[in-house]
Order: structure tokens, then sequence, then C-alpha cells
């Protein structure tokens, strides 16, 4: 294969190379506010609202953000309080790190009331219940 030297500076002037690579650029920058969008929109959001906060936050600022974080505190659901790690937080919420804690702790008070539980079920009732299971299982499979 035959290698083919070109001197750019002898098709381009410098205007012409500025200006192509103000477009590239440009156009780069564009791609790339397009794809971030969201998150661009969504920061600067987050920037002008604190920015407002800081100017209007005053002494009954500081009561009614206490009055809003009791109320949070006071409306959790077992989903906020007890969050396994995920994709997002990354970390377990304290909530659930004790949780699977006092879990790991009663895993012998867990797996003895089982067994209780288990050697003290009505083996018969157990018997037909699992009957009725299997037999309609069967024919439910008969008439598919």
């Amino acid at each position: 294969m035959s290698e083919l030297t070109i001197n750019v500076d002898d098709y381009l002037s410098e205007s012409d190379k500025r200006r192509i690579v103000t477009d590239a650029f440009s156009a780069a920058a564009a791609a790339h506010a397009q794809k971030d969008f969201e998150r661009i929109i969504s920061n600067s959001a987050y920037y002008l609202v604190g920015e407002i906060v800081d100017q209007h936050f005053d002494g009954s600022m500081v009561a009614t953000l206490k009055d809003k974080a009791i109320s949070v505190i006071n409306n959790l659901s077992s989903t906020t309080v007890f969050s396994p790690p995920n994709a997002w937080d990354r970390e377990a919420s304290k909530g659930w790190q004790q949780m699977q804690q006092a879990i790991e702790d009663l895993k012998p008070m867990i797996h003895q009331r089982v067994s209780d539980i288990i050697a003290d079920y009505d083996h018969s009732a157990l018997r037909d219940l699992i009957e009725t299971q299997v037999g309609e299982a069967i024919i439910k499979k008969l008439t598919a």
C-alpha cells in the first residue's frame, strides 16, 4: 500500500482551520449536552433552588425545616428505613443493616420457633392439604 502525504496548509487558510475546529467542537459539545440534557437541567434546577433557599433562609426557616424533618421521620415507610444496598444508594440504610444484624442474632430463636410450629402442626391436616393440592395440579394438567 502506498502512502500519501497532504499538507493541509496548502488547501486551508488559518481562518478555515479555525472555523472547522470551532464547528467540530460545537457539534461535539451539542451532542454531549443533548445526551446529558436532563442531568444538566436537574443540576441547574438544584443549584438555583439552593441559591433561593440560601437567600431566604432565616430564623423562621429553621423552624419550618425542623417541622418538615419531623413530618418526614413520622411518615417513613419500611421501604425507606430498611432499604437494601442498590445501584443508586450503593450502601444499605442503617435500618437495613440493623435489621440484618438482628435477624442474624435471632437465627437460633427463629429456627426454634419454626421447628416448634412444624412439630405442633396437625399432620393429618397437612396430608389433606397436600393431597388436595396434588390432586388439583394433576386435574389441571390433564384438562389443559
